[in-house]
């Protein structure tokens, strides 16, 4: 969690909720509000011809969406969107910069948070450069399986369908599909009842 509950409401933060497939953002608009994810899950994506679509990142329960660019005092460069209903608490911006001057130890939680984000962001985009399409995916599921701290085989089952690891590695549904059967013929991965266990 990026800041506990109990301060963001005592700040002033409402809770709004959100259907499956509705914006919490819009590229190209400004930042007004820090977000955080109270239940549901959140994907910041861009849409590109063609009805495809490039998946950034998914936020869940405890995860703030969007910080760093109220910070940036730059435009949203991609679009929050629900995957589920959400219950998200919104604070508006001068309220969280009053909290995070009240509490050291809350700015350095959240630096460490995002700086903690921006690291995977690096190692990503530069999985991205490879060739090797099961690189990039090798590299998204040791990410998902870091940030849970699981360490035993076949011990973390990946959240997400082959179309959202898709999205998330800008690779084809079926290039995805084709390394999965490749890493379970390798004993890197299971597949039980078309769940991922890595």
């Amino acid at each position: 969690m990026a800041i506990q509950e109990d301060l963001l409401i005592n700040y002033g933060a409402d809770i709004i909720k959100l259907k499956k497939s509705e914006l919490l953002f819009e590229e190209h608009h400004s930042p007004e509000y820090y977000f955080q994810i109270k239940t549901g899950k959140i994907k910041l994506t861009n849409f590109q011809a063609e009805n495809k679509e490039f998946i950034q990142s998914i936020h869940e329960d405890g995860e703030s969406v969007g910080e760093i660019f109220l910070f940036s005092k730059s435009k949203y460069p991609v679009n929050a969107v629900s995957m589920e209903d959400c219950t998200i608490y919104r604070l508006e911006n001068d309220k969280l910069l009053q909290l995070l001057e009240s509490n050291f130890e809350i700015q350095l939680k959240l630096l460490h948070y995002i700086a903690k984000r921006t690291y995977y962001t690096y190692i990503f985009l530069n999985s991205l450069t490879s060739e090797d399409a099961t690189h990039q995916l090798l590299t998204l599921l040791n990410h998902l399986k870091d940030s849970q701290n699981s360490t035993e085989a076949y011990s973390y089952k990946i959240p997400y369908t082959r179309k959202e690891l898709a999205f998330l590695t800008g690779l084809r549904i079926e290039t995805v599909i084709r390394i999965l059967k490749k890493l379970e013929g390798e004993n890197l991965i299971r597949i039980v009842k078309g769940r991922v266990f890595y």
